[in-house]
């Protein structure tokens, strides 16, 4: 039997995944519809954000379809967990969601802090939370860590831009965000003069989760997102991150 050169038998292997799929499959995959510059819901109202068009070159690098859903935090991770979805995107890995999903590599690191009303002082850390109602997205991994912190007084709410406007309403005076988006919706709220970060809780690293055991749906996304190239990245970061003046 004749064999393939090594480098013919490579892109073969390389390649086989991507036409079987491609075949086969539409990547159904989910993310938090409130989470700007990744994904968030536009003024069309169409999803939009980094997340919109590199799962675009996703598409285009594997030629696999990919049905892209932008849904409230909860709902995008039940979506998975009932078969739903495949993929759900920018999501950190913690020892709960560890027991039911398998993840990618990191691609982005982000910082949540704990924000409070800008006449409420004397919070300096995760022990002072106690006493307090802290304001949370329903399903934020914000939530495990402030059980792990002793802050277990915790009022959830369907997303970000809810979460402020039940503390300018004086429903909750404490609220834990990632900044991205904490910033994001201040601002358009006009709500940035009304509240301080009280203090950085912690950081984490994005990753893209799929349900546990589904090795192959997680190589797929792991082998497309390889093909995107630097120079493509550093676009989509100009586009929805700015440029450096």
């Amino acid at each position: 039997m004749t064999k393939l050169p090594t480098f013919a038998a490579c892109l073969l292997a390389l390649c086989l995944p991507f036409a079987a799929a491609a075949a086969t499959r539409t990547l159904r995959v989910v993310g938090d519809n409130n989470y700007p510059p990744y994904l968030f819901i536009g003024p069309d109202g169409q999803p939009q954000g980094y997340a919109v068009d590199e799962w675009k070159l996703w598409e285009r690098k594997t030629g696999i379809k990919v049905q892209l859903t932008a849904t409230n935090w909860a709902d995008a991770q039940q979506r998975l967990q009932s078969g739903r979805a495949d993929v759900i995107d920018m999501i950190f890995r913690t020892p709960e969601r560890a027991a039911a999903l398998d993840f990618t590599r990191p691609f982005a690191t982000v910082e949540t802090g704990i924000y409070a009303d800008r006449n409420l002082t004397g919070i300096a850390d995760a022990s002072g939370l106690r006493g307090f109602v802290v304001g949370v997205q329903r399903g934020d991994a914000c939530v495990e860590r402030l059980r792990q912190a002793g802050a277990s007084s915790m009022r959830e709410y369907t997303g970000y831009s809810e979460i402020i406007d039940a503390a300018r309403r004086g429903d909750i005076r404490i609220f834990c965000m990632d900044r991205s988006p904490a910033e994001y919706y201040l601002y358009r709220l006009h709500a940035q003069d009304d509240f301080v970060k009280a203090f950085d809780f912690y950081s984490d690293r994005f990753r893209r989760g799929v349900r546990k055991g589904d090795a192959a749906t997680l190589a797929l996304v792991e082998d497309g997102m390889a093909r995107i190239t630097p120079q493509e990245r550093e676009r989509l970061h100009d586009k929805w991150m700015g440029q450096r003046v």
